[in-house]
């Protein structure tokens, strides 16, 4: 008897902690499913931004675009219908907010270009006066990104034009002084990462770079310059080497003369001139530079110098 009531009680007692049982197991799988769609929330909203010259639906070897100036010579419509003719999907736009016609004609252009879908990286730094006051460049991008997140501006990226090889005390200069406008370079374009990061971080940073450099480092005449120096997580995303002005001419020189950072496994947009061409085969010349550069993964399309130097820039 005394056993019979023994067991009875403990199966009371079973009957009484399995409700208890199961709310507590319900809880752990409500607490592991929260666990589960917080860190998928997390992932997604953590996922690395993927820089980009055009649209992302775009083979990247497809991007085709250029430098635009004088954007104030024919009105907003006619800029972007010259962009669009000559299939560019890219554009790198002279900008200019100093003034209210430069902001005015920066929102105007982008008005026309976002509905041509052309991908818009505002041009700026274009002068060498920075590399003496690299903060200038933090904050000249600043001012730039703050005006553009206000108007709700649809951009792609930055794109920076300061030349060091550009200052006369460069092309005087020996290797050290050299050297030390290089460094202050650097320091030009991480300012402008730095602003690229407080006001708009999910955009592409590029620069128009010499397409020798690299080769000046292998030649121990620069410390840095290798495409690895400028491409990286404190300066570019992308750097455009100039082949033109005498170093360009024909597809040969191009792919050699892109060569050295190409090796240097970073992001390289090709940089051509429409000048240097018989323009009656520059679209083959385009295509003959992309069929060759395809390929290499680290081949993001070619960027042509400049709008106001085709032939029919006056017809629009």
């Amino acid at each position: 008897m005394k056993h019979f009531l023994l067991e009875t009680k403990n199966n009371i007692s079973k009957k009484k902690l399995l409700p208890i049982i199961i709310i507590l197991i319900t809880l752990i799988l409500i607490i592991i499913l929260i666990i589960i769609i917080i860190m998928k929330s997390s992932s997604s909203s953590q996922k690395k931004f993927l820089p980009l010259i055009c649209d992302s639906n775009l083979p990247q070897k497809n991007c085709l675009g250029g430098w635009f100036y004088k954007i104030e010579k024919k009105n907003s419509e006619k800029n972007s219908l010259f962009v669009k003719n000559h299939n560019w999907n890219f554009i790198f736009i002279t900008t200019n907010i100093k003034t209210q016609k430069g902001k005015n004609l920066l929102k105007e252009n982008s008005l026309f270009l976002n509905k041509n879908n052309i991908s818009i990286h505002l041009m700026c730094l274009e002068d060498t006066f920075y590399i003496d006051e690299p903060k200038k460049a933090y904050e000249e991008i600043s001012e730039i990104l703050k005006y553009v997140n206000e108007e709700k501006i649809n951009i792609k990226g930055i794109h920076i034009d300061c030349e060091p090889h550009a200052r006369e005390d460069w092309k005087n200069g020996t290797n050290d002084k050299k050297n030390e406008i290089f460094n202050n370079y650097l320091k030009v374009i991480e300012y402008g990462r730095k602003a690229i990061n407080e006001f708009k971080p999910n955009i592409t940073y590029s620069g128009a770079v010499a397409w020798w450099y690299s080769n000046k480092v292998k030649n121990k005449e620069l410390n840095f310059g290798r495409g690895f120096d400028l491409v990286n997580k404190d300066r570019f995303d992308f750097i455009v080497p100039m082949i033109y002005d005498g170093a360009g001419g024909s597809v040969k020189k191009v792919i050699e003369r892109s060569n050295d950072y190409f090796n240097d496994n970073v992001g390289v947009v090709i940089g051509i001139s429409v000048k240097d061409y018989d323009y009656l085969i520059f679209n083959n010349v385009i295509e003959e530079i992309k069929n060759i550069r395809a390929s290499n993964q680290f081949f993001y399309g070619i960027s042509i110098f400049a709008n106001h130097y085709y032939p029919d820039w006056d017809d629009f």
